[in-house]
C-alpha cells in the first residue's frame, strides 16, 4: 500500500511540472514535426552519451508526443531515460520525479519486469537523496512483486538494491546479508546473470573491506576476477586485479599484490582506460614503496599524477601528490615529502576530498613536530582533526588527537597533552579499534606516571591485554618496557624483573620475524626484478622470431627464384636459337615490371613515412617524432646556444567536446593546429604531444623571442573563431639556457610553465623559472 501511495501521489506534480514545460516543449515538437515519438526517443537515447543535452531535448520531445497521444508505454521509457539523464546530471530530485513516474506508468500497464527496472532505479535515488527509509518501502513490496513474477535475476537485483542501501548508510554487516542472498538466485549460465554476479562479488569484497576483513575482501575480489575473466572483459578483469591487488598488499602479501598490479596494467596498456589505468599505477606505486624500491614507486604514481594534471582532477593529484610525499618522508627526505604535502593543501579546497586534505595536514603537522615546529605543527593538526570531526571518522580523529597530545608533551604542556590523548582513546573506544586504544593508552600512562601511578599502570596492563589478543608484538614489546620501568620507578623490583624477562624473550622473536619479513622483502624485489627480466626477455623473443619470419620469407623468395633461373636454363638449352627473342622480350618486360614495381615501392615508402611520422587528424608531427628531433639536437648539445619549445594546451577543450561533441572538437584541434604551424618558420618542428596538447621546438631562438612567438599565437588563437566557437590557449616556455640535461627535462619545464599558466586563469604565456619547482 505504501508503494502504491508513493506512486499516486506525485502525480500532481507532474501535471504542473507539464504544463510548466508546454512552451518550451512546443518549440522542440515543431523543430521535430516529422518524426514519431519512438524514433525522437531513439534518437535520444544514441545521444545519451556523446550529447547529454540534446539527448534531454529530445526526451523530453518524445515524452510530449507520447503523453498527446497516450502511448503510456513510450511516456514510461521515455520517463525512464530522464531519469537516467538528470541522474548523471546530479539533478536528484528531478530524476527521482522521472523514475517514479515511469514506475507509476509501467504499473498501470502491467509491465513488471519495466516496473522492476524502474523502481529499482528509484530506490537507488532516494538512498542517495538519503531517504533510506522510503527506498527500503519500495524496495520491500517491489520484493513481493519480483518474487511473483518468479524471475530469479529479478529478485536477485531488488535484493542488490537493498544491499547498496544498507552499504551507504555503512550497515556493512547488513550489506554483506543482503549481497550473500542475492547469489543464491544468481545461479543460471547467462551472460546477464554472470556480469551481475562478478558485480555482487565485487560489492561483497567492497563491504568487508570497510569493516577491516582483509581475508574475505581478498577472497571475493578473486570470485569476481575469475567471473571477469571467464566473460572476457578486460576493463572489468584490469580493475578487478588492481583492487585485489590492494587487498593482498593489505595482508602483506607483498609478491602476490605485484603479480595481481603488474598483470592488471598489462591489460591496461591493451584498452581504453586511462583513469583506471593511472588508478592501477597510484596501486603499483604503493606496493613498490611498502617493498622498498622507492624510485620504481615514484615513477608509477608520478606517471598517474601527470595524467590526473592533464584532465586537470585535482582530488586525485591531491592524492597522488600525498603517494609521494609518503615515500619521500619514508627515505627521510622531510623536505621534497613537505613539497608534495604543501601543493595538496595549497589545491582549491573545494575541489579535492576533505580526507585528502587532512591527510596532507596531518603528516605536515607529523614533519614539523619532529623538526620542532611546535606553533604550525599544533595548527596542521587542529585543522585536521577538525575535519576528522566534521566527517565522524573516529579512528582518523582518534590519530589527529594523539599527534596534537604529541605536540604539547614535546612544548612540556602536559595536562593539555593528557586532554588530548584521553580524547584519542575516547575516539579509539567508540570506533572499537584496540590498535588505537593502546597507542592511545601508552602514552597517557607515561604522563600519568607523576600523577596517578595507578591510573598508568591500569593503562599500561589494558594496553598489554588489548596487544597479546591482536599480536600486535610491537606494542606489546612497548607496554612490557613501560611497565618495566614504572614498576622499578614504584620499587616494586620482582614485578619489574618480570617484565624485564618478558621483554627480552619478545625482543628475540621480534628480531627473528624482522630478520624474516627482510627476506620476503628480497623476495619480493626479487621477483619484481624477475618479471621485468621476463618482460624485456619475451619482448626480445617477439623481435627474434619476426627476425626468423622474415629470413624464412627471404630464404623461400630466394629458392623460388632459384627455381625458375634453373627452368630457364633448361629451356634455354632446349631452345636457345628459337626462344632468344622471346627471352629478351621477357627479360625487358620483367626489368620494367620491376622497374615499375621499385618507382610504386618508393612512392608507397615515402607516404608511409610520411603518416608515420604525422598526426593524422592535425598534420603535425607525432610525439615519437618530437623525440626522435630533439634527442638528435641534444646528442650535439655543445652547439646548441639557442634552442627553445613552447607547450600549448587548448584551455577548457573537454567542454568543447562535452558541448558540441567529439566531431566538432576534433575541428577546433585541426584548425588550431593549422594556426600553429602558419605561425612558425619551417624548420620549426610543431607537434601533437597529446589530446589537446601541443610541443613546439624552436632551433636558434632565445627565451624573449620565443616569448613573442607565443604571445602572437596566443592572440591568433584568442582572435579567431571555429564555427562560430571561439576557444584560448595557455602557453608554457623554457630555454637551454636553464640547464636542461635531455629533452624530458626541457618538456618537463616548460609543462610545469604551462601549468603556472593554467593556475593563473589561462589564455596567458608563462616563462620558466626555478621557483615553479618548489
Amino acid at each position: 500500500m505504501c508503494f502504491i501511495l508513493a506512486i499516486i501521489l506525485p502525480i500532481c506534480y507532474n501535471t504542473a511540472y507539464s504544463q510548466e514545460k508546454t512552451s518550451s516543449n512546443s518549440a522542440i515538437v515543431k523543430d521535430t514535426a516529422n518524426l514519431s515519438e519512438s524514433a525522437l526517443l531513439k534518437k535520444a537515447k544514441s545521444l545519451k552519451y556523446s550529447d547529454r543535452k540534446k539527448s534531454t531535448t529530445l526526451a523530453n520531445a518524445a515524452l510530449l508526443l507520447s503523453q498527446n497521444n497516450k502511448n503510456y508505454r513510450l511516456s514510461a521509457h521515455s520517463h525512464h531515460l530522464l531519469g537516467e539523464l538528470t541522474r548523471d546530471s546530479n539533478n536528484i530530485e528531478q530524476s527521482i520525479h522521472h523514475f517514479l513516474e515511469a514506475s507509476t506508468i509501467y504499473k498501470n500497464i502491467n509491465e513488471k519486469q519495466h516496473l522492476i527496472s524502474s523502481s529499482i532505479d528509484y530506490a537507488n535515488m532516494l538512498f542517495i537523496a538519503r531517504r533510506y527509509d522510503d527506498g527500503n518501502t519500495v524496495l520491500d513490496e517491489l520484493l513481493s512483486i519480483a518474487k511473483e513474477s518468479e524471475n530469479n535475476l529479478s529478485i536477485a537485483l531488488v535484493i542488490i538494491a537493498k544491499g547498496k542501501g544498507c552499504y551507504q548508510r555503512k550497515r556493512y554487516n547488513d550489506a554483506i546479508e543482503q549481497y550473500s542472498q542475492a547469489i543464491k538466485y544468481l545461479k543460471e549460465d547467462d551472460k546477464v546473470v554472470k556480469r551481475n554476479l562478478g558485480e555482487t562479488y565485487k560489492n561483497l569484497a567492497q563491504s568487508y573491506k570497510r569493516i577491516s576483513n582483509r581475508e574475505q575482501t581478498a577472497i571475493f575480489y578473486r570470485k569476481a576476477l575469475d567471473i571477469f575473466t571467464a566473460l572476457r572483459d578486460k576493463k572489468l578483469m584490469a580493475r578487478t586485479l588492481n583492487t585485489l591487488a590492494e587487498a593482498e598488499r593489505y595482508l602483506e602479501n607483498y609478491v602476490v599484490a605485484l603479480d595481481y598490479s603488474l598483470r592488471g596494467l598489462e591489460i591496461h596498456d591493451q584498452i581504453d582506460d586511462p583513469s583506471g589505468r593511472a588508478k592501477a599505477l597510484i596501486g603499483a606505486g604503493i606496493i613498490y614503496r611498502n617493498i622498498a624500491q622507492y624510485e620504481k614507486s615514484l615513477a608509477y604514481i608520478y606517471d598517474a599524477y601527470l595524467y590526473y594534471t592533464k584532465i586537470e582532477d585535482f582530488s586525485s593529484m591531491g592524492k597522488a601528490s600525498n603517494q609521494m610525499g609518503l615515500i619521500y618522508t619514508r627515505l627521510k627526505q622531510f623536505d621534497q615529502a613537505r613539497s608534495f604535502y604543501q601543493f595538496t593543501i595549497d589545491l582549491p579546497e573545494k575541489q579535492i576530498e576533505s580526507k585528502t586534505l587532512a591527510s596532507a595536514l596531518r603528516e605536515m603537522a607529523v614533519i614539523d613536530l619532529n623538526d620542532g615546529k611546535y606553533q604550525s605543527a599544533n595548527v596542521m593538526a587542529k585543522q585536521a582533526y577538525k575535519i576528522y570531526q566534521k566527517q565522524n571518522d573516529k579512528l582518523k580523529g582518534s590519530t589527529s588527537a594523539r599527534i596534537i597530545g604529541n605536540i604539547y608533551r614535546a612544548q612540556q604542556e602536559n595536562s593539555k597533552a593528557i586532554t588530548y590523548y584521553r580524547e584519542s582513546l575516547a575516539l579509539a573506544i567508540e570506533a572499537d579499534s584496540k590498535l588505537y586504544q593502546i597507542k592511545a593508552q601508552t602514552p597517557l600512562a607515561a604522563l600519568l606516571r607523576d600523577i596517578n601511578s595507578d591510573e598508568a599502570i591500569s593503562l599500561l596492563k589494558k594496553s598489554l591485554e588489548l596487544s597479546t589478543q591482536i599480536n600486535t608484538k610491537y606494542q606489546t614489546l612497548y607496554a612490557y618496557r613501560e611497565l618495566r620501568k614504572l614498576e622499578k620507578w614504584r620499587g616494586n623490583i620482582a614485578e619489574s624483573l618480570d617484565y624485564a624477562e618478558n621483554e627480552i624473550k619478545l625482543s628475540k622473536i621480534i628480531q627473528d620475524e624482522r630478520e624474516a619479513e627482510e627476506l620476503d622483502l628480497a623476495k619480493a624485489k626479487l621477483y619484481s626484478h624477475k618479471m621485468e627480466e621476463e618482460l624485456k626477455s619475451l619482448k626480445k623473443k617477439v623481435r627474434f622470431d619476426q627476425l626468423q619470419l622474415l629470413k624464412k620469407n627471404t630464404e623461400i623468395e630466394i629458392a623460388g627464384q632459384a627455381r625458375i633461373i634453373s627452368e630457364l636454363e633448361l629451356t634455354k638449352n632446349k631452345y636457345a636459337s628459337v626462344a632468344l627473342a622471346s627471352l629478351l622480350a621477357i627479360c625487358l618486360f620483367a626489368v620494367l615490371f620491376i622497374y615499375k614495381r621499385f618507382i610504386d615501392s618508393n612512392r608507397r615508402n615515402k607516404e608511409l613515412d610520411y603518416l608515420a611520422a604525422r598526426d593524422p587528424l592535425t598534420n603535425c608531427y607525432n610525439r615519437r617524432i618530437l623525440f626522435d628531433f630533439m634527442n638528435r639536437d641534444f646528442a650535439n648539445k655543445v652547439r646548441l646556444t639557442e634552442y627553445c619549445i613552447l607547450m600549448v594546451d587548448i584551455d577548457h577543450f573537454k567542454a568543447v567536446n562535452d558541448t558540441y561533441g567529439h566531431s566538432t572538437g576534433d575541428s577546433v584541434l585541426s584548425a588550431v593546429a593549422n594556426i600553429l604551424q602558419n605561425s612558425v618558420r619551417q624548420n620549426d618542428i610543431v607537434a601533437r604531444f597529446g589530446g589537446e596538447e601541443f610541443c613546439i621546438v624552436l632551433p636558434g631562438t632565445h627565451q624573449e623571442q620565443a616569448m613573442n612567438i607565443a604571445e602572437t599565437i596566443r592572440q591568433k588563437v584568442e582572435a579567431s573563431s571555429f564555427d562560430k566557437i571561439s576557444v584560448t590557449c595557455s602557453f608554457g616556455v623554457t630555454s637551454i639556457k636553464f640547464n636542461a640535461k635531455a629533452p624530458s627535462e626541457l618538456i618537463e619545464q616548460a609543462d610545469l610553465a604551462l601549468f603556472k599558466s593554467k593556475s593563473l586563469g589561462r589564455n596567458k604565456v608563462t616563462l620558466w623559472d626555478e621557483k615553479l619547482n618548489a
